[in-house]
């Protein structure tokens, strides 16, 4: 069944929203009940579901399927309010003018916020089970989201003894449970989005601490057989389907350009296990 939560990332442009939202699906129709969380996304999800937008508040879009956009205004009220209980606290503590201001300058607290959320809905229960048998994060980009996952660890190795530094302690175990977490790669197959996947897996095993999923390669093409560019070369004048081989004469070129990563995909299926393409 796998651990419940699966973090998704990447080079910007791979397709890690697709591949985010294409995991959460799979899960539902598994019979599953799935939370997909994304970081200042932009309901990208929702857009790609064709369904309203969820915005910072969390909402099943689909049958078993819950979706949030999580901001970090929205994501400090929630997760406060979850811990505090009261919504008077909250506004008397945290909309007053100066503390609003000292939080803003805690370094990564917005991000410690955001994986508390992630970390408080992992441990939610509905009569004795989880509420979502599977949480997937859509998570930024490779550097952003290495500083992201990183927080806990930071918060854990700079902040004194109290509240912060044990929120930071929980969720670091979260994230370095193999049987609580794992982190899903995406890239495609060229050189920078390879290279950023192996930054990716540096970081994991180094100062994450996170254990890898199954690396997605999206966009990965095979090369036709060498009979069908030339038997479909007398169909390029037909409208009907001329632009179905327009398509085909452009998809065999960017197979066979420089740099398109042959090598580097080598690398990351030696160093990153297992690999399935997309």
């Amino acid at each position: 069944m796998g651990p419940r939560l699966r973090i998704v990332t990447g080079k910007g442009g791979v397709g890690k929203t697709a591949v985010a939202t294409a995991l959460a699906l799979a899960e539902t129709e598994r019979g599953r009940n799935v939370l997909l969380a994304e970081v200042n996304g932009g309901d990208k999800v929702t857009a790609l579901l064709g369904v309203p937008p969820a915005g910072p508040h969390l909402r099943e879009v689909l049958p078993r399927l819950w979706s949030v956009d999580m901001r970090a205004d929205e994501a400090m009220h929630e997760y406060v309010l979850l811990t505090l209980r009261f919504e008077t606290v909250y506004r008397a503590v945290f909309e007053n003018r100066l503390v609003r201001g000292f939080v803003h300058l805690v370094p990564s607290l917005t991000e410690l916020v955001m994986l508390g959320k992630l970390w408080y809905h992992e441990k939610e229960r509905v009569q004795g089970r989880p509420r979502y048998d599977a949480i997937i994060l859509d998570a930024p980009a490779t550097g952003h989201a290495i500083a992201l996952l990183g927080t806990p660890h930071a918060v854990e190795e700079t902040v004194p003894p109290g509240p912060l530094r044990d929120i930071a302690r929980d969720l670091q175990a979260l994230i370095g449970s193999p049987d609580r977490s794992r982190l899903h790669v995406v890239t495609t197959p060229e050189e920078m989005p390879v290279n950023e996947a192996l930054e990716l897996e540096r970081a994991a095993s180094g100062q994450l601490g996170v254990a890898l999923g199954t690396t997605v390669v999206n966009q990965r093409l095979e090369p036709l057989p060498a009979s069908a560019l030339p038997a479909l070369a007398p169909l390029a004048a037909d409208p009907e389907v001329g632009a179905s081989v327009q398509a085909l004469d452009r998809r065999e070129a960017r197979l066979v350009r420089p740099g398109f990563g042959a090598a580097e995909l080598r690398e990351l299926a030696r160093l990153l296990a297992p690999v399935v393409a997309a």
